[in-house]
């Protein structure tokens, strides 16, 4: 069992450390407000406790005993169903699927996934090994992969003489399903965009992508605002990009320069605003933005690396949730090969990644998201190793 304490501001400010410490299946045993700092008892600030724990043994447990009770329960199901006699049985004729069915199918689906998970490489057909080290290069989830490759397995059973091709073209589809059910992947509808996120990951120049692509392909008007007073020679760069565009910039340092900012901004058909890259980790940074963007209807997108590991894009993602994100940006794709975190971000979150760039030409080298282009990115390099 572990058990851990963080002193913090708000309960929402302990929820991602939670999660990031003690994983999703921790509960929260007790929480209480406590006086910390000062001098002398004096000048102390009130903070919250918050007690948090897990039970190791009882998570795996629960997982056994779950994994365990569908197989009770489909073998019960088996048990229970009439067995005619073979001179009885009708001649089969073609059925709609019943809801009754529907339930079967879904069940024992969840049964291949769990399976699924704790299968080993080494026991898979040697077909559908490739496509599984292929997902794992591209960092997919562990819940995404089990999944595409329990629907592998069932495909690879009805179909004895597949080849790795013939997998890869199942993956492929697989993938492509699975978008079906994602959120709309296209830009937000309002005038004003906020765009957030941590050190280096390309904020500025995204912003500057952005504003070339509707000047020049969309035939609208764009003024910029930043807020990113922090980082030396930051408005310089916006400045110069500005220039290059012949397009208005303000500069703002509080919520009432905000709102002065946006009213002589009025006239422009989009209104991108740029903030400064800092360590949100600590929860001081998002506060500050909430003050800032909570008095005015704005579109927050939150713009990550594709290089960062999807460890650390989750705590930061977690990190901004109270913030009001609207989409997700992802920059730097050609500097790594790893595409699953596109899909583990909109699977676990059910945020869209509208746009990903992949260089640092503006306006160019940037791509909106669809659903069909989404499953290209990721076997754009090669749709299969042909080598043995």
């Amino acid at each position: 069992m572990k058990i851990k304490r963080y002193t913090v501001n708000h309960l929402r400010e302990a929820m991602p450390m939670i999660r990031k410490d003690l994983g999703k299946d921790a509960v929260i045993l007790n929480t209480k407000k406590i006086k910390v700092g000062g001098f002398l008892g004096f000048f102390q600030k009130t903070k919250l406790e918050v007690l948090a724990v897990l039970d190791e043994d009882k998570a795996a447990q629960e997982k056994k005993d779950e994994f365990a009770t569908l197989l009770e329960s489909e073998k019960k199901r088996r048990e229970q169903a009439p067995k005619p006699k073979l001179e009885e049985l009708p001649e089969p004729e073609p059925q709609p699927v019943q809801e009754e069915e529907y339930h079967v199918m879904g069940e024992l689906k969840s049964m291949k996934e769990m399976m699924m998970q704790m299968m080993e490489t080494e026991r898979l057909p040697v077909h559908l090994k490739p496509v599984n080290a292929f997902l794992e290069d591209h960092e997919f989830s562990k819940s995404i992969r089990s999944s595409v490759m329990a629907d592998l397995l069932m495909k690879a059973k009805l179909s004895p003489g597949f080849s790795r091709e013939d997998a890869f073209i199942w993956m492929r589809q697989g993938l492509q399903k699975r978008t079906q059910e994602y959120p709309d992947m296209t830009t937000p509808a309002k005038k004003i965009r906020c765009f957030v996120g941590p050190t280096g990951v390309g904020k500025t120049t995204t912003i500057a992508k952005l504003a070339g692509d509707i000047i020049l392909n969309e035939r609208k008007s764009v003024g910029l605002i930043t807020s990113d007073t922090y980082r030396i020679a930051a408005v310089d760069q916006l400045r110069t990009y500005a220039d290059i565009l012949g397009i208005p910039l303000e500069v703002v340092q509080s919520p009432d320069d905000l709102s002065f900012a946006i009213e002589k901004l009025s006239e422009c058909d989009t209104i991108l605003m740029d903030t400064a890259g800092r360590n949100y980790q600590q929860y001081k940074y998002i506060s500050q933005l909430e003050d800032l963007v909570s008095k005015n209807d704005i579109a927050i997108s939150l713009v990550l690396s594709l290089t960062h590991r999807y460890n650390d894009l989750k705590v930061i993602t977690d990190n901004f949730q109270s913030v009001g994100v609207t989409e997700v940006i992802l920059t730097k794709m050609d500097e790594t090969k790893a595409r699953g975190p596109v899909f583990n971000l909109m699977e676990d979150y059910k945020l869209p990644v509208t746009l990903i760039t992949n260089g640092q030409n503006v306006p160019d080298d940037m791509v909106r998201t669809t659903q069909g282009p989404l499953v290209d990115l990721v076997m754009e390099d090669k749709m299969y190793d042909r080598s043995s």
